[in-house]
């Protein structure tokens, strides 16, 4: 006759066996859910014609964006600030790295006018 210390051990490794079980249905119906919400998104994608959040990709870091294009995007941000910004203040504005816009900055030095030194420093429309 089993002792009530193996009875106790038996239920733990039952009831641990069953949570396994239960665990291993849950995963599967999860795994169902996931291909029906697939499904859908691809049916609706195909009626909008328009991604969807599963083939959207995300991509790290910055934008790529032309010289022409930052200097009218630094130019407007700069005219709704008349307190003048510092370069990390316009990347911020612009999604972009302040060494995109430092970088700008230097190889256009007439287009901007420039106040303070260092960390102070602040750029104005010239």
């Amino acid at each position: 006759m089993p002792t009530t210390q193996d009875q106790i051990q038996e239920i733990q490794r039952r009831l641990a066996q069953l949570k396994d079980e239960a665990a291993d249905q849950l995963r599967e119906k999860l795994k169902e859910a996931r291909k029906v919400v697939l499904d859908l998104e691809h049916q609706l994608s195909t009626l909008t014609g328009r991604p969807t959040a599963t083939q959207i990709k995300v991509v790290k870091g910055f934008a790529p964006i032309t010289d022409e294009d930052i200097e009218v995007q630094i130019l407007f941000v700069l005219q709704q600030n008349p307190d003048g910004l510092n370069a990390v203040g316009i990347a911020g504005r612009l999604n972009q790295g302040p060494q995109r816009i430092r970088s700008w900055i230097k190889s256009n030095p007439g287009k901007l006018r420039r106040e303070g030194e260092g960390m102070g420093t602040r750029y104005f429309v010239g």
